[in-house]
């Protein structure tokens, strides 16, 4: 019996060791901009295996038997794919997926674009790092903004004013997301620099109203911009040196693939620029000196992955500070501004197809201005902060792909905290508000066909001003509940692999304020939240398109005809006694808008020639009762033609040339339309609000890029700019200058024209290594 019991036992022990050992696969899935993408079923080729990839296209698939095992890649949106792949030579695997619709080799600010074909939500374009470098630097260094602002549908043209315009939209309807971080103030130094380092930026998805429904907070925009991704073997030091700025970035993973981290940090030097000035000029004579101006930033993302599960930390930071002396006025100023933020981010892949999201963020915006005469003083700051929660689900299931979960957003704003001090008095205004906004949300996209089909989204905006005050004091409790739906639906038809047809209709609501005093330099914008004086921000807006694309031309356009009709729009009242007012909401008038136009877009690409040319055709009115006698105006930033033209040529390997041509008609303006004497003195009559536009605006930017040969560096580029290649005086500002007349009654008055950038050639150096 025991020799029995032995060999029973032997054989069990043999069968053990006999068994193959089991194995796992891991990898990462990419489109053909090499940005991951999520929900790609990967599953044997007996379906007995599978798993899903998450957010950042990283999967792991284990359990597997054998030498090697077939693998089928699928994604309603790609090629289907399959793989082979062995034991003996497994390792992390990169797979680069190619969409069902179009497929071609990139071109330059189009990687956004290979999918305007098969993009499901009409007018989403977007941008990936490669196009942001191509191109012409301003000032030495590449902008994302810029980038964004060469497609159709945002305005051209932004030098001295920070505002992004979109669609007829002001620019507090913009939704700007940076790695899950809302950013209500996204430029630098009088709008001529995004707040998005371009060296760690590496895609960029761009709605112009009708963004999906859990990125539809605003009526204007959404702007998304992502950094870097965990990649195999991607760790790397890069930065660029330009005139007045200088960035260093960084981004690494560990050994075992687990933990990923990036970061990156930019200062400018224009204050150095005042000390090195001073051995050869006088303190009066350095504008430097005298004007101090400084910015920087600092982002960064730390994740983890194990498994089923990602964690994220994500941050910016970022102000500009200003400072002016003038002893010889007596006259001292300063203002400081920025963005602060950070965000933690948990994903999990519960099943197949099956995931769920949860963000807690926080967020904050601050301006702080003041100004000192002889006679007194006078100091106004502005805080913005607020604490959102995000929690989301999306599942994959046969012809559906579906969405759903709640924001909590608690809003805490200072609109004003006004301090102004003479001689003989002083006084101070300090207004705070407390909200908070719930916004549920539900989307189903379902493909009824390979030439049909549907995005579906439902969301309610639930929002509630829980504190309003003033100096301390209660000055109103909104008991009520402002509630609003959120809409939006778009159906496509693909007529055949290479043209579509798109129309969508968008309902949405906002329920924070921006009303700008001002198009100046420095941020003069308060932003106020909503209550019952006023209410929700609401828009409707219907486009349609058209989109096409050859393949073997390596050609493909678009046309897109859009109309929004905007409700409870926002306008400071201008000399308005802060003593006759018990509410800050009194400051403001509230009003309708309307926008409209059509939009073109093409672009073609082979191995040495790109272009892309974007045109948008456009007219924005305003209507208020207590402005031009309740008739309707244009708007300020009304533009009809906004035309952008973009080239870039490959020399060789060493030497590639680009440029760039922007002409844009003038925005309007309320200018006087006559002069006359009234006891003594000057005053000027008026016609209708903003009766008089501005001459047109036009430059072209050319640059060259040479590729430096290096065994130190994987990336060694410099180059050479110039913007305003013909040195065109486009229009900042009018005004009116008296030259002559006042002593005998007849008046000789005549328009100034103030221009803030003539020709600038810059030089830098991108580096990688």
């Amino acid at each position: 019996m025991k020799h029995l019991f032995l060999l029973i036992f032997l054989l069990l022990l043999t069968n053990v060791f006999a068994q193959p050992t089991a194995w796992c696969i891991k990898g990462g899935v990419f489109d053909e901009a090499d940005i991951p993408v999520p929900s790609v079923h990967i599953t044997t080729l007996d379906g007995k295996k599978g798993t899903v990839s998450d957010a950042e296209g990283r999967f792991e698939l284990c359990g597997l038997a054998g030498d090697s095992v077939i693998l089928l890649i699928g994604h309603t949106a790609f090629e289907r794919q399959r793989l082979v792949v062995y034991k003996d030579r497994n390792k992390e695997l990169e797979i680069y997926l190619t969409l069902k619709t179009y497929s071609t080799k990139e071109v330059q600010i189009k990687g956004q674009q290979n999918a305007i074909v098969s993009n499901y939500i009409p007018g989403k374009l977007s941008l990936k790092k490669k196009d942001i470098l191509n191109l012409p630097a301003f000032m030495g260094s590449p902008d994302v903004l810029r980038g964004l602002q060469l497609l159709p549908g945002m305005q051209s043209v932004s030098e001295g004013n920070s505002g992004i315009y979109v669609r007829g939209g002001s620019p507090g309807q913009n939704y700007v997301l940076f790695d899950g971080i809302e950013l209500m103030n996204p430029t630098h130094l009088m709008g001529i620099y995004s707040v998005f380092n371009p060296l760690l930026t590496e895609h960029v998805d761009f709605y112009k109203g009708n963004a999906p429904i859990h990125l539809s907070s605003r009526l204007a925009s959404s702007i998304i911009v992502d950094t870097y991704h965990q990649k195999i073997d991607s760790s790397n030091w890069a930065g660029n040196i330009g005139n007045i700025i200088t960035n260093l970035t960084y981004n690494g993973q560990s050994a075992n693939n687990k933990w990923y981290f990036a970061t990156g940090i930019r200062r400018s030097y224009l204050d150095v620029l005042g000390y090195m000035a001073r051995p050869f000029l006088s303190d009066e004579e350095n504008y430097f000196e005298q004007n101090a101006y400084t910015f920087y930033d600092w982002n960064g993302k730390v994740s983890y992955q194990s498994g089923r599960n990602q964690v994220q930390l994500t941050w910016y930071v970022g102000q500009d500070d200003f400072q002016m002396d003038n002893p010889k006025h007596q006259l001292e100023s300063h203002s400081k501004w920025g963005n602060w933020g950070t965000a933690m981010q948990w994903k999990h892949t519960i099943q197949l197809g099956f995931m769920m999201e949860h963000t807690i963020s926080y967020s904050s915006y601050f301006s702080n201005f003041g100004a000192s005469i002889p006679d007194g003083t006078m100091h106004f700051d502005t805080d913005y902060s607020q604490v959102k929660l995000q929690s989301g689900f999306s599942m994959v299931a046969d012809k559906h792909f579906l969405r759903w979960g709640s924001d909590f957003t608690f809003y805490n704003i200072i609109p004003q905290q006004l301090e102004v001090s003479n001689i003989s008095s002083a006084d101070a205004v300090i207004d705070e508000y407390k909200s908070l906004a719930i916004r549920p949300y539900i989307s189903d996209y379902y493909t009824f066909s390979d030439s049909w089909s549907l995005y579906a989204g439902l969301g309610f905006n639930a929002y509630k001003l829980m504190h309003s005050g003033r100096n301390g004091k209660t000055t109103r409790k909104d008991n009520g509940v402002q509630m609003a739906p959120n809409i939006i639906l778009t159906l496509n038809y693909n007529r055949s692999r290479h043209a579509s047809y798109k129309w969508s209709y968008a309902y949405t609501t906002q329920d924070i304020h921006l009303a700008s005093v001002a198009s100046i330099p420095l941020p003069s914008d308060i932003w106020m939240p909503a209550s019952e004086a006023l209410p929700l921000e609401a828009s409707h807006q219907l486009t349609a398109g058209y989109f096409k694309s050859y393949t073997d031309k390596k050609l493909q356009w678009g046309i897109e005809l859009y109309g929004k009709y905007m409700h409870h729009q926002l306008l400071v009242k201008l000399n308005q006694n802060q003593s006759e007012t018990e509410r800050f909401e009194d400051n403001f008038y509230l009003g309708q808008g309307l926008g409209y136009g059509s939009e073109l877009y093409l672009s073609s690409s082979d191995e040495k020639l790109s272009y892309t040319l974007s045109y948008t055709l456009g007219w924005v009115h305003q209507q208020f009762d207590d402005i031009n006698s309740g008739r309707w105006h244009d708007a300020k930033y009304d533009r009809r033609h906004d035309l952008n033209l973009q080239a870039s040529y490959k020399l060789n390997k060493r030497l590639d040339l680009g440029a760039v041509f922007i002409f844009a008609t003038g925005n309007k303006a309320t200018l006087p339309t006559g002069r006359y004497w009234l006891m003594g003195e000057i005053a000027s009559d008026y016609s209708g609000v903003n009766n008089f536009r501005m001459p047109a605006y036009h430059r072209m930017d050319v640059s060259l890029n040479y590729h430096l040969s290096s065994n130190l560096f994987k990336e060694s580029v410099l180059n050479f700019s110039i913007i305003n290649l013909y040195g065109r005086s486009n229009p900042y500002y009018i005004y009116y200058q008296v030259e002559e007349g006042q002593q005998d009654y007849a008046l000789s008055i005549k328009a100034k024209q103030v221009s803030l950038f003539p020709i600038m050639p810059s030089i830098s150096w991108r580096f990688k290594f």
